[in-house]
């Protein structure tokens, strides 16, 4: 009888390399990568599925930071180093400047085996052996002066793209770009949506402490818990996996009272993403009425239907199309339209932190014009009296005040609404005297949405 194979469980090291490479060769997020990796190796042990997602997402949050000292360490440019080398450099310095409980030989020894086992040369293995050690030795250089160009300094100290600090200078000003910076370095809080077609807040919060889970409500969402302690990798949680909870940023659950939405409503929601929101406004229309939740990518609407079927969401149904064109929806047939616009994310950073480096500025220009196609196609949608939700997870202006003000000028039909009454009473601090609502990370530790509500003449 000849005997198993055995397959070798690879390192959080080897893992986290492997990952980066693949982000930067495919263009694919880390985030997704990060989802495979764990799927692939299922006995990866929990101490070393958490340092394999603190090495990646560490190491993304500090990137622009990290090459900064490497620029001065190393001989060679950043441009001109064979991408591996510079990636194991970057998870090396990570490890040096941030882990304080990993060890400086383990680093250096675990860099140096890697470097081998992907084929890099002798002379390449000994360069990064030559940079962590003098990391090592002598501490990280020196940072920007801020007193002679604090931009480059901010934009180094908080590991932020220089065009995006000098943004936030010219409409913030130093003290609050500084606090928005440092806000979306710091670890967000495990946030959970608490489904409310199967239980409640309370119940939930005493089925998890059996799970051997701490959590506590949320300060600004009614059906909001953070989890505070966990025993066990929350996913494979039987609460979990009964869908009883799903993990949801409280700014995020918030937007969608702004639906109003209500049993026996018309609602159809564009860019629903992996269904999150659309599981939210089935559970406020109480699995009653009409709900169609459209996306442009069929993976996505592939993983929206797997999370509705395990929430119990009978309701939505799910259709792939292009929402900056003419919709297979009737005209003026839905009370109500989510537009869950794309955007640049950067209101998200902290949980999404390669998008510091993935985005342009240039990348900013090519969202306007998409979003104000959706909400055109959207409106003509709606019967009059209809309400209209506009929402972006994005900080910048353009994206936001700018679209909507584009929109109603060209759409007289169309007002503003403020809209207090839907919004959970401590969350009504959130809408701006102008009338929309937004979040920010740097205000109370939620991501940072924008909304506007436009009520159909």
């Amino acid at each position: 009888m000849s005997n198993p194979i055995s397959y070798k469980t690879p390192s959080a090291r080897a893992l986290a390399l492997e990952i980066l490479a693949a982000a930067r060769r495919k263009g694919e997020s880390v985030e997704d990568l990060l989802a495979a990796a764990f799927l692939r190796h299922p006995r990866l042990p929990r101490q070393e599925r958490a340092f394999l997602l603190e090495l990646v997402q560490g190491v993304k949050r500090w990137e622009i930071r990290l090459d900064f000292y490497l620029s001065r360490l190393a001989a060679q440019p950043l441009k001109k180093m064979h991408p591996l080398v510079l990636l194991l450099l970057r998870l090396g310095a990570y490890q040096l400047l941030w882990l304080d409980r990993v060890p400086a030989r383990a680093v250096l020894h675990e860099a140096g085996k890697l470097a081998k086992s992907r084929g890099l040369a002798r002379a390449q293995v000994g360069f990064i052996n030559a940079v962590l050690r003098r990391l090592s030795a002598g501490g990280p250089p020196p940072l920007p002066d801020a007193a002679s160009d604090p931009a480059l300094a901010l934009s180094v100290v908080h590991a932020h793209p220089l065009w995006l600090v000098r943004r936030w200078l010219a409409r913030y000003g130093p003290e609050e770009t500084a606090a928005r910076l440092a806000a979306n370095n710091r670890i967000p809080p495990l946030a959970i949506r608490v489904n409310t077609l199967k239980t409640d807040p309370e119940r939930l919060q005493k089925r998890l402490a059996e799970e051997g889970a701490r959590a506590e409500p949320c300060s600004f969402s009614p059906v909001g818990l953070r989890l505070t302690a966990l025993e066990a990798p929350p996913l494979e949680m039987p609460s979990y996996l009964e869908g009883l909870w799903l993990f949801q940023d409280e700014g995020a659950q918030l937007v969608s009272y702004l639906a109003a939405a209500a049993p026996g409503q018309t609602i159809g929601e564009i860019g629903c993403g992996r269904g999150g929101k659309t599981a939210h406004l089935a559970e406020m229309m109480g699995n009653r009425g009409w709900l169609t939740a459209l996306d442009y990518h069929r993976r996505r609407l592939q993983e929206a239907r797997l999370n509705l079927r395990r929430w119990g969401a009978a309701l939505p149904q799910l259709l792939q199309a292009d929402a900056t064109r003419p919709l297979p929806l009737k005209e003026r047939s839905l009370d109500t339209v989510m537009v869950d616009a794309p955007c640049s994310a950067l209101g998200i950073l902290r949980r999404h932190p390669e998008i510091k480096t993935r985005l342009h500025e240039k990348d900013l220009a090519t969202f306007p014009p998409r979003q104000l196609a959706m909400l055109e196609q959207a409106g003509r949608l709606l019967k009059p009296g209809g309400r209209l939700l506009y929402i972006t997870c994005t900080t910048e202006p353009e994206e936001n005040e700018g679209v909507i003000a584009a929109f109603l000028k060209g759409r007289p039909d169309f007002r503003l609404l403020a809209a207090p009454e839907t919004l959970p009473p401590a969350a009504r601090m959130f809408l701006t005297p102008s009338g929309f609502f937004q979040t920010s990370p740097a205000a109370a530790d939620l991501d940072g949405f924008f909304s506007a509500v436009l009520l159909k003449k």
